[in-house]
């Protein structure tokens, strides 16, 4: 298993592992490997010594439609989702959403930066299967074109309470959570999700940030329907 050089450089450099010594390495879809680092010409690669098998997958398939909000906030929701055991993040726009991206290449950067925000999270929690990142699309759009068992739209204003609706919920497989942007919903967006069938969910008094919102949710979606608290 040849290694980048970022990879390479992160072993060698950081975590300063030796020739000879053994490490952990994933191929991001689901295989799991015990290798033991060493060097040829053309630089570092992994010996792999056994496949070893790992579930650190949930059973639940979540989807985390997040509206674009500012980039550092942005970065962290995508840390912290993936940590969380996220199988899919869409960008979304809506009304109201602030930030906006220009031009294709400016696109492309931020992509290629969500990208390793990702990889990263993924290598540090361990997990089996890298998440999908996907271009942003129009909250219409992701309304139109994806489907879940379980599909809610966080609203401060109205709807019913998580617990309520998470009760009525065991055994889904898929779950679309839908989180709006810092100044929240639009009259319209409340339209499309009316029309599309998607409850509203609110948290109870307190107001949260766009960025602590799906942190929340995930979390507690994890606990109630998906694989934490489980025995390891």
């Amino acid at each position: 298993m040849i290694l980048s050089d970022e990879e390479s450089h992160h072993l060698v450099r950081v975590l300063r592992v030796r020739p000879g010594e053994k490490f952990l390495a994933h191929d991001g879809k689901c295989q799991v490997f015990l290798c033991r680092l060493a060097r040829q010409p053309e630089g570092w690669y992994g010996e792999i010594i056994e496949t070893l098998a790992s579930e650190a997958e949930s059973t639940l398939s979540i989807c985390l439609a997040q509206s674009l909000i500012k980039k550092d906030k942005f970065e962290w929701v995508i840390q912290k989702a993936v940590e969380l055991g996220i199988h899919e993040i869409v960008p979304v726009t809506s009304w109201r959403t602030e930030v906006r991206i220009e031009d294709d290449d400016g696109l492309d950067h931020k992509m290629r930066r969500w990208e390793k925000i990702m990889v990263e999270a993924f290598k540090q929690s361990g997990r089996n299967v890298l998440p999908k990142l996907h271009r942003p699309v129009s909250l219409e759009m992701f309304l139109k074109d994806w489907s879940a068992d379980l599909r809610f739209v966080l609203d401060e204003d109205r709807g019913v309470g998580l617990r309520s609706l998470l009760g009525e919920s065991r055994g889904v497989g898929s779950c679309h959570l839908i989180v709006g942007p810092e100044g929240g919903w639009d009259d319209r967006d409340r339209e499309l999700f009316n029309a599309h069938s998607i409850p509203a969910v609110h948290l109870g008094k307190r107001i949260l940030r766009a960025e602590t919102c799906p942190v929340v949710v995930l979390a507690i979606v994890q606990y109630e329907l998906g694989d934490m608290g489980e025995a390891g």
